[in-house]
C-alpha cells in the first residue's frame, strides 16, 4: 500500500518528538525506498549529460539514513516530511569557479527538463543559490511523484570549504549547521574564508587551475592563521 502525504507528515510530526516506535522505523525506512524510482531515473540522466564535460566529477550521495532524517526534522522545526528535499541525491564538484559551475547548472537544467525518459506528469526542475553560514552551492532540485532529487553542484573552492568544516566538526556536527555558541570565533573564521574563496571563484575562468589551487591555499593559511 502506497504511503499518503498524510501519513508522511505525521510521521515526521513523532520522529521530531521523539514518539517512535518500531513500527514507525519500519514506515519511515519504506519511505526511504520510495526514492528508488526517481534516483534510477534522474542519475543516468546526469551522468549522461556529463559525458561532454571532463572538468567535474559525479558522485551519487548515499540516502540520507534515519538519523540523518531524524536530525533534520529536530533542527528544522516548520519542516515537513513529505518535503524534505535531499533524501535522494547525487553530488557534482567542479573543477573550475563559478562561471564553470554555472555553465554545467545550464546543461543539467536543459537535460533534465527536455529528457524524454523522465514520464512523470507532475515533473519540475528547480535550482537555487544556496548560501548560509559560509556555504555555498547551487541545489538543483528535481521533483516528481511528489518526491525530491537534489543535485548538490559545486565549485572546487566550495567542495574545499564544506570538506574543511566536516574536518573540523565534532561529534556533534554543530559546526556544519552554523556552531555552538564556543564554535562562533570559529564560525566567523569561517564564514570569512567562505567569502574569499567566493571572490576567488568569481575570476578562476581567468587563470590557470594551478593558480586558482594555490590561490585557495594561500587564503586558507591567511584566514585561520589569525
Amino acid at each position: 500500500m502506497a504511503l499518503s502525504n498524510s501519513q508522511i507528515t505525521k510521521l515526521g510530526d513523532r520522529l521530531r518528538q521523539g514518539i517512535t516506535d518500531e513500527e514507525d522505523l519500519n514506515l519511515l525506512d519504506k519511505f526511504r525506498q520510495t526514492f528508488s524510482t526517481l534516483d534510477e531515473q534522474v542519475y543516468p540522466v546526469i551522468h549522461s549529460a556529463l559525458m561532454v564535460r571532463t572538468d567535474c566529477t559525479l558522485t551519487k550521495r548515499k540516502r540520507k539514513t534515519q538519523q540523518s532524517i531524524v536530525d533534520k526534522l529536530i533542527r528544522q522545526t516548520r519542516l515537513r516530511l513529505p518535503q524534505m528535499q535531499d533524501i535522494a541525491g547525487c553530488r557534482i564538484v567542479v573543477e573550475g569557479g563559478s562561471q564553470a559551475a554555472q555553465q554545467i547548472n545550464a546543461l543539467l537544467n536543459d537535460a533534465l527538463s527536455s529528457s524524454h525518459s523522465l514520464l512523470s506528469s507532475d515533473w519540475q526542475v528547480e535550482s537555487k543559490e544556496r548560501d548560509a553560514k559560509g556555504y555555498h552551492a547551487i541545489h538543483i532540485v528535481v521533483k516528481a511523484d511528489k518526491r525530491f532529487y537534489e543535485i548538490q553542484l559545486r565549485t572546487y573552492a566550495q567542495d574545499i570549504w564544506a570538506n574543511l568544516v566536516e574536518s573540523m566538526s565534532d561529534e556533534k556536527n554543530t559546526l556544519k549547521y552554523g556552531g555552538s555558541e564556543q564554535e562562533q570565533p570559529l564560525m566567523s573564521k569561517l564564514t570569512r574564508l567562505a567569502d574569499t574563496f567566493s571572490d576567488i571563484d568569481q575570476s578562476a575562468h581567468k587563470m590557470t587551475f594551478a593558480d586558482y589551487q594555490q590561490q585557495l591555499q594561500e587564503a586558507i593559511r591567511d584566514v585561520l592563521s589569525d
